[in-house]
């Protein structure tokens, strides 16, 4: 009887999920994050909060606002978790630098709150559920990554037959998606990375896109119609989100220098 029960709490949810509206997975990279999920693809963070109607409300008009402003307040909470767990460069994660840094927590708070809402969810019962999203790029990236663009060389066109783009191929090599990746020559001095792209572009774009296959990233019309595709020889360190090249390749990824300013980069990972 126990096992028909717990098959039964199985069956439902993965009803309830459905009925939620929850997005479909992503081609490209998703990262699950606490209660929300980073989608590389489409750089958002997800989240859905849920709120209960309030018994004791009046009337049912009100006990459903009532229920719309708990899933929000739920959404935030879980928005701000997705934040906490996205891995941010190298191998900190939000958390690890919201808790050394109050006033950054406070902006980063103040950045989420802005969620916008995708989908509102109302059910027989009073309850409601809200899904919401918070661009990954943009303000959320220079609250948190305040060195993009510092070190960024002038933007060139490429020339006929020159690269216009560049994907790293770090498959197997368990590298894993991050706001702010480096490449790193094999000596440890970075090649490129958040300091190295404008403002504008990160703004626009970010530091880098990921994919999880060669072909996927070779056809993306981010990296142009020539990317030039270099192979990583190993990540900085276990489940790291910067890259290590080997002599020849890092040499090839510095003659991009000014091309990759304009943060032309897809990184394709497992």
């Amino acid at each position: 009887m126990r096992s028909f029960f717990v098959s039964l709490i199985f069956v439902l949810a993965g009803f309830s999920l459905r009925a939620f509206g929850a997005p479909a997975p992503a081609a490209a990279p998703t990262a699950p994050v606490a209660h929300g999920q980073v989608d590389w693809s489409a750089r958002m963070l997800n989240a859905t909060g849920s709120g209960a109607p309030d018994l004791k409300a009046p009337n049912a008009a009100s006990a459903r606002l009532g229920a719309e402003r708990a899933a929000k307040l739920d959404a935030l909470r879980n928005i701000l978790e997705a934040v906490r767990g996205m891995r941010v460069t190298g191998n900190q994660t939000g958390a690890s630098e919201l808790d050394k840094n109050a006033e950054l927590k406070a902006k980063v708070e103040g950045v989420v709150r802005n969620f916008k809402v995708m989908d509102t969810k109302y059910y027989s019962d009073g309850g409601v559920d809200v899904i919401v999203q918070v661009p990954v790029d943009g303000v959320l990236l220079d609250t948190l990554v305040p060195d993009v663009g510092k070190a960024a060389p002038a933007v060139t066109d490429p020339k006929a037959g020159d690269p216009t783009g560049l994907v790293v191929d770090a498959k197997g090599l368990g590298a894993v998606a991050a706001l702010a990746p480096r490449l790193l020559g094999d000596d440890g001095k970075e090649i490129y990375g958040a300091d190295r792209v404008t403002h504008e572009a990160a703004q626009a774009r970010g530091i880098a896109a990921y994919a999880k296959s060669l072909d996927e990233a070779m056809r993306d019309s981010r990296v142009g119609a020539n990317p030039l595709l270099v192979r990583a020889a190993r990540a900085a360190a276990t489940q790291s989100a910067d890259l290590i090249f080997g002599a020849d390749e890092a040499n090839k990824v510095q003659k991009l220098a000014s091309l990759l300013a304009a943060g032309r980069v897809i990184i394709v990972v497992d």
